[in-house]
């Protein structure tokens, strides 16, 4: 009998660890999007993942109510506290969910590319900008969780949101983008005055500040992550014009974008940010895992 009951203590703990480990898998690829998001860098992105995975492994998983909420948690708040060390900001040591274990776990992590375009533009932003912004325009996370996680109010948490677009505008203007169909009137102008190669008709659409960010598979050797003024982006948009003739107008994640298209598939896509009638920035997505996070429609 003591037998027995040994080997269904075992089974139930492989199936706890089974089952938890399984849940962290599936919540993996969206919690390094997150991480890289808010840091900027993937060698960091993995390293606070890890350590996500560390402290729910050694979690009672029956007193966590939301899977994805926890963890999501976890890493956001892993992400500020290295962001507040790396700056040497006052650092206010961050209140985890309870039972959470503080040991960091080393394993050997594959370390991806680093966008250094987007780490130029997110470095414009305060720590909890970058997780207002980040969790709520890329992830479309509601203000309430953000609230939560950053310790605020849903109104101050939107208010940190609104700051980092206007911060991450050169003009910084007003909300982008805010009657949707002259916006998409506007990045349909940018992709007809790109194709056809009218320097004329892309000015006109361009802000004079205007900064374009790419990742590196969408850019040609020794293209620079990023590129600020109308000059710049004119030179380098009729130099590939080519993508342009392969693209489409469509809508990224509610908002007006452009899809390159090859076999029938999303190679880069172009999202905008536009006020006033011109494009103050857009950023090139060619990343696999940047693209998988995008709700591309036609």
């Amino acid at each position: 009998m003591a037998v027995q009951r040994i080997n269904e203590v075992a089974g139930a703990v492989r199936s706890v660890t089974g089952r938890r480990e399984t849940d962290f898998a599936r919540e993996r690829p969206r919690l390094l999007a997150v991480a890289f998001g808010i840091l900027g860098s993937d060698a960091d992105a993995q390293d606070v993942v890890q350590e996500a995975w560390t402290r729910y492994a050694d979690t009672d998983v029956e007193a966590i109510r939301n899977v994805q909420a926890w963890l999501t948690t976890v890493v956001t708040r892993l992400c500020l506290d290295l962001l507040r060390r790396s700056r040497e900001l006052p650092h206010r040591p961050e209140e985890l969910p309870a039972g959470v274990a503080e040991d960091p776990q080393d394993v050997a992590v594959l370390a991806g590319e680093l966008t250094t375009a987007f780490t130029v533009v997110l470095n414009a932003l305060t720590p909890p900008q970058r997780v207002a912004f980040i969790l709520h325009d890329v992830f479309g996370a509601p203000f309430e969780e953000i609230a939560h996680i950053l310790d605020t109010t849903p109104g101050s948490a939107k208010k940190l949101a609104s700051r980092a677009r206007g911060r991450l505008r050169p003009d910084g203007g007003h909300d982008p983008d805010g009657d949707p169909r002259e916006a998409r009137r506007v990045v349909g102008a940018f992709l007809k005055a790109a194709r056809q190669g009218d320097i004329d008709g892309l000015v006109r659409v361009l802000h004079p500040a205007v900064t374009r960010s790419a990742d590196p598979q969408a850019l040609p050797p020794g293209a620079r992550g990023l590129i600020r003024g109308v000059n710049a982006v004119v030179t380098e948009t009729r130099v590939l014009q080519a993508n342009a003739r392969r693209a489409r107008l469509v809508t990224i994640d509610g908002r007006p974008g452009i899809a390159v298209m090859s076999d029938r598939r999303v190679r880069i896509a172009l999202t905008f940010h536009v006020a006033e009638a011109r494009i103050v920035h857009y950023d090139v997505v060619a990343d696999p895992r940047r693209l998988a996070l995008l709700r591309i429609e036609e």
